[in-house]
């Protein structure tokens, strides 16, 4: 048996199995494989799951071998399931494909992070993934598209929001010769340096 052979037998395993996640898992390796082919990313060895993971995670690739042996863990996180849309879903199952991806053809990022080269490929299909991981999308993209030509329902995918400039309540004030700031109305101080009061600057 060759190794291939095993991430099929996984795959036609899990939508065999009479299990709560069955039919979901079938349609995460439909989408896979349609990922794997239109984007052509190339990936042989994928075990998909379905499992608990942390709170704020809405899935995860795990670099290497798992504790069953096996590479290209993509899991999506169950806690996550009952408050997203299936296109939502779609978007964690590319971007941990992508992981996978770039495990086998690119340099991934130290600790599985998001580095430039897994941001400019996840940028090309529709992705914008900042480097902590949080991913928005493009509302006209590869991706979108291919949902649409599927019949998937496009909800609204968060897009990149810009920041608001935070509002600071410390002040500036100086003596001369250096600068502080402080969060007090009433700020009395002398520098040592230079003997001066400091004085707010307006």
């Amino acid at each position: 048996m060759n190794e291939r052979e095993i991430y099929r037998m996984l795959a036609d395993h899990q939508q065999a199995e009479t299990w709560e996640h069955r039919e979901l898992v079938q349609e995460l390796q439909r989408w896979a494989t349609i990922f794997d082919f239109e984007f052509k990313l190339e990936i042989t060895e994928v075990a998909l799951s379905v499992d608990w993971s942390r709170y704020r995670s809405l899935g995860h690739f795990r670099p290497g071998h798992n504790g069953l042996g096996l590479r290209g863990e993509v899991a999506i996180n169950q806690r996550q399931l009952p408050s997203r849309e299936p296109g939502q879903i779609l978007g964690t199952l590319l971007h941990e494909l992508l992981h996978a991806g770039q495990q086998v053809h690119g340099t991934p990022g130290k600790g599985n992070y998001h580095n430039k080269q897994f941001r400019d490929k996840a940028g090309q299909y529709g992705l914008i993934v900042e480097p902590n991981g949080v991913t928005h999308y493009a509302p006209q993209s590869p991706f979108t598209e291919l949902l649409r030509k599927h019949g998937v329902h496009i909800p609204e995918l968060p897009g990149p929001t810009l920041q608001e400039r935070g509002t600071s309540k410390l002040k500036k004030w100086s003596c001369g010769c250096t600068n502080v700031r402080v969060a007090v109305a009433d700020f009395r101080a002398k520098c040592l340096r230079c003997g001066n009061n400091f004085e707010m600057v307006v």
